[in-house]
């Protein structure tokens, strides 16, 4: 079936009668009328009634099925249309995201940076904020995708999309008077003890559990808002920092990093999104490539994901 009588028929029916559609998508009057017919055969039903003494047409229950089929497919049709031309041309337009603080520049180093040379008329909106902040812009439509270090509670409206483990780390200035044995990869919990340490403010809890377990009080020298904040104790060997890593995450040069091997704790930053709310083609397009490139365990259909918002766009149209 040509879509292009598809199309017509919907005009007819939304015109009222067929000379109306004629003049409105400048057809002549006798091709829609052949269309119509045609239509009827191909479904072998009665799609219009015409009353008498008057040119409006009325619909049949058949009429009124294919009606709304109709809108349907050629909605379908325009949406993958457009998926196709914005591939063909690359996407475009800002990707709003809300990055837990401190995040944004492994975000931008691993992901961002590849994903602009990939796509180069994409923009991107960073907004730094805490967990309670992250969540308030993502319901307020600031953010579209959120980056969290705080994993969002099961019956929260956020929903995770992709999750990659992390890990403690002690992080040492590379002329640290407390980094023993630089050459190996990772340290204990108990070679840590009585070593003034830096630690950010959502991990502190954790870390001092883990302590607990290992029989010991961490000394603590600085408790920080932010991950950036830990790490310039460490920077100027003040302090031994602890923040979480993921696995091939990389620090700046002058430091040195250990992954502290028997801190038993689940740590972990998710990608997320508000659940039900359909995402723009510009946030799957990167979806897509996290899956690909940002070495995370993927929690979500991404094929959903966009039936989700396909459903979207055809009930706005």
């Amino acid at each position: 079936m040509d879509l292009t009588v598809l199309r017509n028929f919907i005009s007819i029916v939304q015109a009222g009668n067929v000379t109306a559609a004629s003049e409105k998508i400048h057809i002549a009057q006798p091709t829609l009328s052949k269309q119509l017919r045609q239509l009827e055969h191909y479904y072998d039903a009665k799609l219009v009634l015409t009353e008498r003494g008057s040119r409006q047409i009325i619909l049949t229950d058949a009429g009124r099925l294919l009606f709304e089929k109709a809108k349907y497919i050629c909605s379908l049709d325009d949406s993958v249309i457009e998926e196709i031309r914005s591939s063909e041309r690359g996407a475009s337009g800002t990707l709003r995201l809300s990055v837990a603080n401190s995040r944004s520049k492994p975000l931008i180093e691993r992901l961002l940076k590849e994903f602009g040379k990939v796509y180069p008329d994409v923009n991107f909106m960073i907004y730094e904020s805490s967990f309670i902040e992250q969540r308030q812009q993502l319901l307020n439509g600031i953010g579209e995708l959120g980056l969290l270090s705080t994993p969002p509670d099961r019956n929260s409206d956020i929903e995770e999309l992709f999750r990659t483990d992390e890990y403690f780390f002690a992080v040492f200035n590379k002329n640290s008077r407390w980094l023993k044995d630089p050459e190996r990869k990772g340290i204990t919990l108990q070679q840590l003890k009585d070593v003034p340490v830096s630690v950010s403010s959502g991990y502190y809890e954790e870390f001092r559990q883990c302590c607990a377990k290992a029989g010991f009080s961490p000394f603590i020298k600085s408790i920080n808002t932010t991950r950036n904040t830990a790490l310039h104790w460490a920077a100027a060997d003040m302090a031994v920092t602890i923040v979480p890593i993921a696995e091939g995450e990389d620090i700046e040069e002058n430091l040195v990093v250990k992954k502290i091997l028997d801190a038993d704790v689940e740590i972990y930053k998710s990608v997320v999104k508000v659940k039900g709310r359909p995402l723009s083609l510009l946030a799957l397009k990167f979806l897509e490539f996290y899956n690909e490139y940002g070495n995370a365990k993927r929690l979500c259909n991404i094929r959903s994901l966009y039936e989700e918002s396909r459903k979207k766009q055809l009930q706005n149209a």
